[in-house]
């Protein structure tokens, strides 16, 4: 039977990772972060860690005989101070410190897997939650969401190649907003006062970035995205086909889109015009 490590930050997520995995077989050792997740993990054997405490996070999956590693759940990366390293964190720091998040991350994961403890992708247990295609809810793009989820599509290509951005939401042929560092629901808040109500289409695609591992940092999408896209003024959200993970399931994303008189659609960018 194989032991999995679940390394949650936050949102429910996490325990379901942990439930599914539970159900398929895998013993299951949640290491919730501290300050971070938010779900309860009583039903499970887990250790709470510390984010900077990287060498003690991999001592205890190694006394636990951890063989594969799942990291879940949204992370907000805190100051240095906060964040106090140990001596292994430090040193992946210095390797970390001028990369993105994703290579950031690749240089965990190889840490990780120097002592046999591979890192596999959330979706794995999860299948039947990636964002379906086509037209979920709502009427279909007119040409104006179309031209709109077009340059979404090109701004994010362009900037994925340099670990940049998840997330774009732009309106009337302008880029409004770029996911940076806070995240896609954090920068919906931000682009709120720029969009134009009267405007035009108001539109958020979301995608992996170009080279964006997805054991890693798979894109999800939730209730709360679509709440803040209502409270933004979005009426239309692309979010790639299969590579972005649901945080609730589809009838509950279904009912808050129709209750936003929202449109929502999974697209493909290789055959997006």
């Amino acid at each position: 039977m194989t032991r999995l490590a679940i390394i949650a930050g936050k949102g429910l997520l996490p325990r379901e990772v942990a439930a599914a995995a539970t159900a398929s077989g895998h013993e299951v050792l949640v290491l919730p972060i501290d300050g971070q997740a938010d779900a309860d993990f009583s039903a499970y054997q887990n250790v709470p860690i510390r984010l900077g405490a990287i060498s003690m996070t991999r001592s205890i999956m190694l006394e636990n005989g951890v063989e594969e590693l799942v990291m879940v759940g949204k992370v907000v990366w805190p100051s240095m101070a906060t964040l106090r390293p140990d001596f292994d964190g430090m040193k992946l720091l210095g390797k970390m410190i001028t990369k993105g998040d994703d290579n950031a991350l690749r240089h965990v994961a190889a840490y990780f897997a120097e002592k046999g403890i591979q890192t596999i992708a959330a979706d794995m247990f999860l299948p039947d939650r990636k964002m379906p295609s086509g037209l979920i809810v709502g009427t279909p793009p007119d040409d104006d969401g179309e031209e709109a989820i077009s340059l979404g599509i090109a701004v994010l290509e362009a900037l994925g190649a340099h670990d940049v951005g998840q997330s774009v939401i732009v309106q009337n042929g302008r880029v409004i907003a770029i996911e940076a560092a806070e995240g896609s629901d954090d920068m919906i808040v931000r682009a709120r006062p720029l969009l134009d109500v009267d405007g035009g289409v108001g539109c958020l695609v979301k995608m992996p970035k170009s080279a964006q591992d997805s054991r890693l940092d798979m894109p999800v999408v939730g209730c709360a995205t679509i709440e803040a896209a209502a409270k933004a003024g979005l009426s239309l959200l692309a979010i790639e086909a299969d590579t972005v993970l649901l945080a609730d399931d589809l009838a509950g994303i279904q009912a808050a889109c129709g209750a936003a008189n929202m449109t929502l659609i999974g697209i493909n960018r290789r055959t997006a015009k």
